[in-house]
């Protein structure tokens, strides 16, 4: 369970926000780029090995993902 002070800064619904598409998308989103950050600063030939158009692409995607499951409605999550 998650300690007071940190529910206080939370909305009411907070664990059932998690089960929201844009939620998940937005940690996995930041898992991924961490993950790419930490490679270029640990292997900077990973510059040459991927190109800068597949990470824009992956960036773009990610974006677009994220900003349709924010507006799409998902069964169970709204009261109908």
């Amino acid at each position: 369970m998650l300690p007071d002070w940190i529910k206080k800064r939370l909305i009411d619904d907070y664990a059932r926000a998690a089960r929201l598409w844009s939620i998940r998308l937005s940690v996995v989103s930041a898992a991924f780029w961490s993950g790419v950050a930490g490679l270029y600063a640990v292997w900077p030939e990973l510059a040459s090995v991927v190109p800068a158009t597949w990470l824009a692409v992956g960036a773009v995607g990610l974006s677009m993902a994220l900003g349709i499951a924010r507006v799409t409605k998902q069964p169970g999550l709204h009261d109908d």
